[in-house]
């Protein structure tokens, strides 16, 4: 696993080839035939290690965004979403831009329902803070807002548009949608 999440950014998912795992993993390429039969049951498992990775780092953000002061706990939770996924930028961009079944991968597809069930967890655990109101539709759309404008902003950032001013506009914006 290592060393094809090593490979994957560096080679991309095409020039990955499990000779190449082998090589840089230090094993004969029939011992890593004996456990995947080939270069997709790695990169899946690639692709569940990196997810259980971010979502453990956003676990991490939710309890310091709960444990922040509540003028400041939509930022830190922004901030550690971004955080969370610009830390795994390059391999994120083979996922989102090379490999061809990235979607039909069952750690992928589940990641909205995992964060649909977190953002409940942290809406009933934030007290007053979140508007007890907000429907799990509401939610849903906030995910998809959040995650796919600081995806954008960190696979392909805007020109003329710093991190910063991003991530403030988001804030601001999250913080009217929840506090109403």
């Amino acid at each position: 696993m290592e060393a094809c999440t090593w490979l994957l950014p560096r080679r991309g998912y095409a020039g990955t080839t499990t000779n190449h795992i082998a090589e840089r993993a230090g094993v004969n390429i029939a011992s890593l035939y004996e456990y995947f039969p080939g270069k997709d049951a790695i990169v899946a498992q690639v692709a569940e290690r990196l997810v259980q990775r971010v979502m453990g780092r956003l676990a991490e953000g939710a309890q310091r965004a709960l444990a922040a002061r509540e003028r400041d706990a939509v930022r830190v939770w922004i901030e550690s979403i971004h955080d969370a996924v610009a830390r795994e930028k390059a391999l994120v961009s083979v996922f989102v831009d090379q490999v061809p079944y990235t979607g039909q991968l069952e750690p992928i597809q589940a990641i909205g329902a995992r964060l649909l069930h977190f953002s409940q967890e942290v809406r009933w655990h934030a007290g007053g803070f979140v508007r007890r109101e907000l429907s799990d539709a509401s939610l849903h759309l906030l995910i998809n807002l959040v995650t796919s404008t600081i995806m954008q902003s960190i696979l392909d950032p805007p020109e003329g548009v710093t991190r910063r001013e991003l991530l403030d506009e988001l804030v601001g914006r999250v913080e009217e949608w929840i506090r109403g």
